[in-house]
């Protein structure tokens, strides 16, 4: 596409609430550029496109009147399609936000020279009299040599504009927006100042001065401005808290702001727990509301105490915690299933791949028209073609053991592999030895069946009448793993079995009940109950759904939701004695999903965009890391956490005390 006959278009390469960011080509003078579209909802009202064109030209008259090195050049508005186009220089390099999430937090040292250009372009455009206010992260571009280019005057305000915010809305974002701006004041340069001391915040510690497990409880701790006191920071832990404070008269100036820097970032000692109290009771004393919450967070892994509230932990000898930087990341790598220490997955060309859990580094590729990979243990990986039927493959070198006698995996283990043939008959297939083991015909249809070979059974849910028009009764049923002869059968009270999972000797089953799902543990020996567990997350009158399960250590923790999508309250995460079913406790996290390693080191990621490391005995978070997108999926591999983030994974090294 070819915008004002001279600007075409050649990818997308960003995206934000005021538009999407093209890579362009100047056919006139040959040169590549960065083209801002506007982004806008033609369903909106006619004064608030207008409001949004108006918007952007202010974008563009903003920069353009700036001229620095620490600030992104614009060099022409273009009208094209009833909306502006505006044609920016193109800065190769990534955002601070992309930077830290794919990184890890920055050296103090590193931070100080970023915040120092950072407070240069300011000051800059304050002499011009434009006030930025949406100094972030993610506008702040980090050339070769670590030169910031400060992007995105989207928001700016010039001293001659009209005030375009709509009623009842506040542009801007949570976190880093100054609180006079969320009040409805309008912003003058403390607003930047309080947005620089955010980004350092960020950028030192890896998450925002207000980040919490979830948005809501986020946004609750920025109304109180709540703010957690920095781990990371060393001297800079107070300067930091200057930047941010609550009453926009009590923030340094540009000028005051750069020396406070130059001389925060001298010393690199981290402050100790009693020195974070004092500064926290200094601030309190000035007027500016601090966290009520005191916390050691890990210096890069090292963890020097749990997430407690109120006095230091006394809960022993410190545990190592937490990841490393990003090891590698892979921008295609989806479906994943670890296989000692390859990590196995589907390609955008739906063929197998498997990668060093450590490197990133291809070790062999398999067949194609693959739609799902599925483990059944000893090194043994189940693949399903996307035109049905699939095959057994060895994890190791990706040779294949043998086509798959069914048409649809249902479940297994311990190397043999359970499939449905035609519409009711079961196939044990032993992928170890290439043998079928039996079919035989079943009374209904089985789901999620797992194989114990210390039990010698194939247990899981029957659905006992699944005709059209029929009633379906559920139960669940133990098979012998040799014969498939049904050993015991039992029917819990319940409407349906919806999923059944497994831990070396014992068999869970979500069951399905008016109010909510409970999770109740069997003895895949005889099918006896040992106890059943009743999640309740939010108001009684909510319903709270099991969707996740994760055996770590002495607790069994369920990851639950409302899966009618009626209540946030019922999102998190609830943990239970593994011996008796009693809850141990209960943590609200967005949309969570565990991983939990072989030592027992339980991992969390949340569509908040973070993973955490949470302490099995209380579910408190003991370490944190910010990522680029919301995680779908955490596999726990050998020495790696393995996160899945849209259709790529991303690999974090687990710090040990070898780390340290």
């Amino acid at each position: 596409m070819l915008i004002g006959a001279r600007y075409r278009l050649l990818r997308r390469i960003g995206s934000g609430g005021m538009g999407v960011v093209w890579l362009a080509r100047d056919e006139i003078l040959r040169r590549q550029v960065a083209i801002k579209e506007l982004h806008h909802n033609q369903a909106t009202s006619d004064r608030t496109l207008a409001d949004g064109r108006e918007r952007s030209l202010r974008e563009a008259r903003a920069a353009a009147a700036l001229h620095h090195p620490n600030i992104v050049a614009v060099y022409d508005v273009v009208e094209q399609d009833d909306r502006p186009w505006i044609v920016m220089e193109y800065v190769s390099g990534r955002s601070l936000k992309e930077i830290v999430a794919e990184d890890g937090p920055l050296p103090v040292d590193r931070a100080v020279r970023i915040g120092l250009q950072l407070l240069d372009a300011l000051g800059a455009a304050h002499a011009a009299g434009i006030t930025h206010r949406d100094v972030k992260p993610a506008n702040v571009l980090l050339c070769e040599g670590d030169v910031v280019r400060l992007t995105d005057f989207g928001l700016a305000l010039l001293p001659d504009a009209e005030a375009l915010t709509e009623t009842g809305v506040v542009m801007g974002t949570p976190g880093y927006l100054a609180p006079e701006q969320a009040n409805g004041h309008t912003p003058g340069p403390p607003a930047d100042i309080f947005g620089v001391g955010a980004t350092l915040y960020f950028a030192v510690e890896g998450v925002g001065p207000f980040a919490r497990d979830s948005y809501l409880s986020m946004l609750g701790a920025y109304a109180r401005h709540d703010i957690r006191p920095p781990q990371r920071a060393g001297d800079l832990a107070a300067v930091l808290m200057r930047l941010l404070s609550a009453d926009p008269a009590k923030r340094p100036s540009v000028t005051a702001a750069h020396d406070l820097l130059t001389a925060g970032g001298a010393g690199q000692a981290r402050p100790s727990r009693r020195a974070l109290l004092i500064g926290a009771t200094a601030v309190l004393a000035a007027g500016v509301t601090a966290a009520t919450t005191l916390w050691t967070a890990p210096d890069r892994g090292r963890a020097r105490g749990d997430r407690r509230t109120g006095s230091p932990s006394n809960a022993g000898p410190a545990r190592t915690v937490g990841l490393g930087p990003a090891a590698w990341h892979d921008d295609e790598l989806k479906g994943t299933v670890v296989v000692g220490s390859l990590a196995l997955g589907i390609r955008s060309d739906e063929h197998v791949v498997a990668v060093d859990v450590r490197t990133g580094a291809q070790r062999w590729r398999g067949p194609g028209g693959i739609e799902s990979l599925e483990q059944i243990g000893k090194g043994l990986v189940v693949a399903m073609k996307t035109s049905a039927g699939g095959m057994i493959l060895d994890g190791a070198t990706g040779a294949r053991r043998s086509q798959a006698p069914g048409s649809a995996f249902q479940g297994g283990g311990d190397g043999v592999a359970i499939f449905r043939f035609g519409s009711w008959d079961l196939t044990a297939y032993d992928g170890v030895t290439s043998k079928n083991r039996w079919r035989v015909p079943f009374d209904g249809q089985i789901y999620d069946p797992r194989v114990f070979s210390s039990a010698g059974l194939v247990c899981g849910s029957v659905s006992l009448d699944v005709r059209p028009g029929g009633n379906p009764k559920w139960a669940l049923r133990g098979l012998s793993a040799e014969t498939g002869a049904t050993i015991w059968q039992t029917r819990p009270p319940a409407e349906a079995i919806f999923k059944c999972w497994a831990d070396d000797n014992r068999l869970y089953a979500g069951l399905t009940q008016a109010g909510g799902d409970s999770l109740m543990c069997v003895d895949p020996r005889a099918g006896r109950q040992v106890w059943t567990a009743t999640p309740v997350m939010g108001p009684m009158s909510e319903r709270t759904d099991v969707v996740g399960f994760a055996r770590a250590g002495d607790v069994v923790v369920m990851v639950t939701a409302d899966s009618r999508q009626q209540s946030l309250s019922a999102e998190g995460l609830v943990a239970v004695a593994a011996d008796s079913g009693a809850v141990r406790w209960r943590r609200s996290l967005a949309r969570p999903v565990l991983a939990v390693t072989g030592d027992g080191r339980l991992f969390a990621g949340s569509d908040d965009a973070t993973v955490h490391e949470l302490d099995p005995r209380t579910g408190e978070t003991v370490w944190s890391v910010a990522t680029s997108l919301p995680v779908d999926h955490l596999y726990a591999a050998p020495g790696m956490i393995l996160a899945s983030i849209r259709s790529g994974t991303t690999a974090y090294p687990l710090l040990s005390a070898r780390s340290r």
